[in-house]
């Protein structure tokens, strides 16, 4: 099978959003982290994109813990199961690697929760492609996984403090939390919103190191 022959699917909106902020951060230093993978359609189109910017060999964590377990959808919906289990990961896995493989990207695919990965990951991820190389700065996260605005607020305050200067988030499934309140955080915290989507299911921002140092 052909990579273009794969596909990978998705199930949100405003996807443009993700591609142009990838495209933005051509030349940030940094990693590129996707919270929230389930059958690679988002992580799709960060691969094209980042493709398209000619940023050869970007490092790029997908993280998601699959498995069934509990899920937070949304503020009103806390503790639910969804279709997120493990055959779903072997089926994604499987059609993500095939649509990677001949491209110059270094993917790993991280079977965790968002919050594992922050206990065990705060001082950089490494990576291994013709040499080891620990990352410690995000050039650009997609914030995919829990919809509710505790966990969405702690993953945010996480991957800020590593944020790249110029580095870009992006939030999806607005409508399902208080948004406002990240928002609010980001702005207090060096960040300007870039965008939201046209269905308003997700927005971006952008940091700015110097804004952040005269708050």
């Amino acid at each position: 099978m052909e990579n273009n022959e794969v596909n990978l699917e998705g199930d949100s909106l405003d996807y443009e959003i993700l591609a142009d902020a990838v495209r933005m951060t051509s030349n940030v230093d940094g990693m590129i982290c996707e919270i929230g993978t389930r059958l690679g359609g988002s992580l799709k189109y960060i691969i094209d994109s980042i493709i398209e910017n000619k940023s050869d060999h970007r490092n790029v964590i997908s993280i998601d813990p699959y498995g069934n377990i509990e899920y937070d959808a949304g503020d009103n919906r806390m503790g639910i199961r969804l279709d997120y289990h493990n055959y779903m990961r072997y089926v994604g896995a499987s059609n993500i690697f095939k649509y990677v493989a001949n491209k110059p990207i270094n993917l790993v695919l991280m079977t965790l929760e968002d919050t594992e990965f922050m206990k065990r990951f705060s001082d950089g991820v490494p990576f291994y492609n013709n040499f080891k190389k620990i990352e410690t700065k995000y050039s650009l996260v997609f914030f995919d996984g829990p919809h509710s605005v505790n966990p969405v607020m702690e993953e945010t305050k996480f991957f800020a403090e590593r944020a790249s200067d110029g580095a870009v988030f992006v939030y999806d499934d607005l409508p399902a939390y208080n948004h406002k309140v990240i928002e609010d955080y980001l702005f207090s915290h060096g960040f300007n919103l870039i965008a939201y989507g046209g269905y308003k299911n997700k927005a971006s921002y952008r940091f700015n190191k110097a804004l952040n140092e005269n708050k």
